[in-house]
């Protein structure tokens, strides 16, 4: 009842914003004031990836403030604000992974997390589509979410399927293609591994190289139809209408995520130590390269009405312009940690009712660390790791504190059972 408690507070908190070294959620406060009573040094012995991935995130705060403090003098305002975006990603990580003691807690995180998206989520769209995408998009992926774990539960994976691709399906219809990408692939390896498929390395290769002709045929089909105006949006016409090929995925990458291509350049100008926190992008340099990259022309009303920090829109890169090499060193190690109990969980987990949502969040762990936001690092990144650390040491074989973490390296050849929930 205590954790159900915390766990209401978390989630329905998290949308209310306190003037506190920049702006804090009101969660953030909560898991700050509770840091104190759920820190047990045991637990990095007792957890080995745990503590890697905590030993990873203060190498981020060091390396923060080496840049801010001795390398380009960041104002106090912007250092405090970078330095607590990373304290509270590490105690968030550490107040959920200490709360979340068994598949009922998370699916409670999950069911009032939905609840907070109804009651919290941004709601200022100038069209229907991206009202769809920031507003909706949210709360039914977490519907999405909930249903998959009930039917999983109950042994109807096939249902889950079918749940999955209609709702990757409608995201595609409605201008929220990555959305769709990651419960369409969530979709096929949870039918790779319920359908009794042996899957040895040759059969992946053959698989990856028919999936990315598949996909190819499928973009082409996707073109076409925003084209002609059957699918998408005005937005998804417009970005695909200014491509010189709108046939080359790439190309599409590059003028939806102009801004993480644009942090390269950023990089190439501070590769050893960044910029500090919450750089700005006083000559609209890397803003003017970001338009390059979109095909947009200078709105000069805009650029006058706003404060533009250098552009990244993702996390490993903005963690390298922000704070160096070795800030990148530390979320890439992070990423790892994280996609390593991923993959894990993906070929192991198939008999446990969480496995649709572990796999679904494999899969935006992926994406998330290239094409969304640092800030992703605090807000979104911990509930995910906290999950995914859970669920892999109850998934470990008779796992008794001393992490046989031997056990993890093999993930192929792995034949699934159906799934006997």
């Amino acid at each position: 009842m205590v954790n159900r408690l915390k766990i209401a507070l978390y989630t329905l908190l998290s949308g209310v914003n306190v003037a506190l070294v920049g702006q804090l959620k009101l969660n953030e406060i909560m898991v700050l004031l509770s840091a104190p009573f759920v820190f047990d040094r045991r637990d990095f012995k007792a957890y080995p990836m745990f503590r890697k991935i905590i030993v990873a995130l203060a190498a981020l705060f060091i390396c923060q403030a080496v840049t801010d403090l001795f390398v380009v003098n960041s104002p106090s305002e912007n250092f405090l604000r970078g330095w607590a975006a990373i304290v509270m990603s590490i105690l968030s990580f550490l107040f959920l992974f200490k709360t979340f003691k068994d598949d009922k807690i998370i699916f409670f995180f999950l069911c009032m997390t939905l609840l907070k998206n109804i009651i919290w989520t941004d709601e200022n769209a100038d069209t229907d589509m991206s009202y769809f995408k920031f507003k909706m998009v949210p709360i039914l992926s977490y519907g999405v979410y909930i249903l998959s774990f009930l039917l999983y539960r109950s042994g109807r994976w096939k249902t889950v399927l079918a749940l999955l691709l209609s709702y990757s399906l409608l995201c595609f219809a409605r201008d929220a293609r990555s959305t769709g990408m990651v419960f369409f692939l969530g979709a096929i390896i949870i039918y790779c591994f319920n359908s009794g498929m042996y899957l040895t390395r040759d059969r992946l290769l053959v698989f990856g190289i028919a999936g990315l002709l598949l996909f190819q045929f499928a973009y082409v089909g996707y073109v076409n139809a925003v084209l002609n105006h059957e699918l998408g949006g005005e937005h998804a016409s417009e970005q695909i209408e200014r491509l010189d090929n709108p046939y080359n995925p790439l190309e599409l990458l590059m003028t939806g995520r102009g801004e993480t291509f644009a942090a390269l350049a950023a990089i190439s100008d501070a590769p050893l130590f960044g910029h500090g926190s919450w750089a700005k992008d006083d000559n609209l340099k890397y803003y003017r390269i970001l338009l390059l990259y979109q095909n947009e022309e200078m709105n000069e009303q805009l650029v006058a009405s706003t404060d533009h920090l250098i552009p990244s829109h993702s996390i490993l890169l903005g963690a390298w312009v922000n704070c160096g090499l070795g800030g990148f060193i530390a979320v890439l190690l992070v990423f790892v940690f994280l996609l390593k109990m991923g993959f894990y969980l993906i070929a192991n987990a198939a008999d446990t009712a969480l496995y649709p949502v572990l796999v679904l969040m494999t899969i935006g762990v992926i994406w998330t660390f290239l094409f969304s936001p640092l800030q992703q690092l605090r807000f979104n990144i911990p509930a995910i790791g906290a999950i995914l650390l859970r669920s892999y040491y109850e998934c470990l074989p008779a796992y008794n504190g001393t992490a046989p973490e031997a056990l993890i390296h093999e993930t192929t050849g792995f034949l699934a059972p159906e799934a006997e929930i």
